[in-house]
């Protein structure tokens, strides 16, 4: 019996459009800011498990790994007892320059409503260890001779120092560092000097004239140990930054000067990439090491951390007790956080409408769903990758004997999804899933076009 109130052909219309609305351009801004605002289930749940991985990590003093758990938990709560710990670890590895920045920002944290005792106390705790580590940051003051400051191009382990900073104190962390400087019509200089805890240390590179073209940068050799070897670490592909024995020591092109024995060397890429060789060095011998960055390392450096973009697609359905092809299309936001080169993670919300045509009113279903998808992706180079999760929602099926709406909960899987774009910001993917709940259990896919907002 049809009820005298709006038909249910005029509800799934309703409730479409009203499921549909913020895939309008105005409500794409609105929505990732929401999404980073407040993290989903899925993301607070990754970022436990990041956690708990980075604490057994930093408890067995595997540093690296404990950074890179940590780094990945804070990029998705940004919260004040995610910051503490990864400013800690920052300091184990001698990054002091970043773990002081990261204090800073945990210190600063603006006080929530009902927050958790944790934050109070971790914004506190940042306080204090930033104020403690500040007098054990080095500095480097830079004077650039033979041609003007505004002439050269300075930089320090491959990073840029503005001409109107130079002569002032640069604040860089302890362990060696190169200082190149380069200017048209002269010879590049360079120099590598290995700075302590504390200490104010004063470069000066004198730019000489020539008349032809300058040299490539080589290695300048840093302090000699007294009875050791020395070490060279190449990557000629790309500058990396180096560790050794735990400790940063600059940015390839890099030689320093070891005590006899192994030593543990390792190397991070921008995008993420983290190698490391176990080498022995005799004493007044000269070991070279070498290193190149996973294929995927120059796109995953555009998708580390949080990033947003936005879906659209044709999409089908079909219900597993049999039926005809149910049509339409879908659409939403995504939220990816790069955690490797190799693995993303992604969540986001997904609205998706189908309709199945028949000329008999009574056998037309419309159904419509909004879910919130957690996925991993699994990149097998800079143009290919896949994904498999879970997706769990809210799905409707109007005009419809049976189940006609509740929630739901399947798997989907992407088996190939293929990039494109400078920084591989267009993506296009076939996925496919299965939907079980309250409602109707169906079979759907799509075809879906993603564009990510990336740096």
């Amino acid at each position: 019996m049809i009820p005298s109130s709006p038909s249910r052909f005029t509800l799934a219309r309703l409730l479409a459009a009203a499921l549909l609305a913020p895939l309008a351009p105005a409500a794409i801004v609105v929505a990732p800011s929401a999404a980073l605002a407040q993290p989903s289930s899925a993301d607070k749940e990754t970022a436990r498990n990041l956690m708990k991985e980075g604490d057994a990590k930093f408890a067995a003093k595997d540093y690296a790994g404990a950074l890179k758990a940590y780094q990945a938990a804070h990029a998705i709560m940004q919260v004040p007892s995610t910051g503490l710990p990864l400013a800690k670890t920052q300091i184990e590895r001698g990054l002091l320059v970043e773990a002081r920045d990261t204090l800073l920002q945990v210190s600063r944290h603006p006080k929530e409503a009902n927050e958790p005792a944790a934050y109070a106390k971790a914004r506190e705790e940042a306080a204090q260890l930033a104020q403690k580590i500040a007098p054990r940051i080095p500095s480097l003051v830079i004077v650039i001779e033979g041609a003007s400051a505004d002439e050269a191009a300075v930089a320090v382990d491959g990073s840029a120092v503005p001409a109107a900073a130079l002569g002032s104190p640069r604040k860089v962390n302890p362990g060696s560092h190169t200082i190149t400087a380069s200017a048209t019509g002269y010879r590049d200089a360079s120099a590598t000097l290995d700075v302590k805890e504390g200490e104010n240390e004063k470069v000066t590179l004198k730019l000489v004239s020539t008349g032809g073209s300058a040299p490539a940068l080589a290695p300048t050799p840093g302090p000699a140990v007294k009875g050791g070897g020395r070490l060279r670490v190449e990557s000629p592909a790309e500058p990396g930054n180096v560790f050794v024995d735990g400790k940063a020591s600059g940015v390839t092109p890099l030689e320093v000067s070891v005590a006899p024995g192994a030593h543990k060397i390792e190397i991070e890429y921008p995008g993420g990439t983290h190698e490391e060789k176990r080498i022995a060095v005799d004493a007044g011998k000269t070991e070279v090491v070498s290193f190149q960055p996973s294929p995927m390392d120059a796109v995953a450096r555009h998708r580390k951390w949080v990033h947003v973009g936005v879906t659209a697609g044709p999409a089908m359905a079909v219900f597993l007790d049999g039926g005809a092809l149910m049509f339409g299309g879908t659409g939403g936001f995504v939220l990816n956080v790069g955690i490797t080169p190799t693995f993303d993670f992604r969540t986001g919300a997904t609205a998706t409408v189908v309709h199945r045509f028949d000329d008999d009113l009574e056998g037309q279903i419309t159904q419509v769903s909004a879910v919130v998808p957690a996925m991993l992706r699994v990149n097998w180079s800079p143009w290919f990758s896949s994904a498999a999760g879970l997706s769990a929602g809210f799905v409707a099926d109007l005009q419809l004997d049976g189940p006609p709406y509740g929630a739901s909960i399947g798997p989907e899987w992407t088996l190939l999804s293929m990039a494109a774009g400078d920084k591989r910001q267009y993506e296009l993917a076939f996925s496919q899933g299965l939907r079980f709940g309250q409602a109707n259990k169906d079979f759907h896919q799509s075809v879906v076009f993603t564009y990510l907002f990336l740096d």
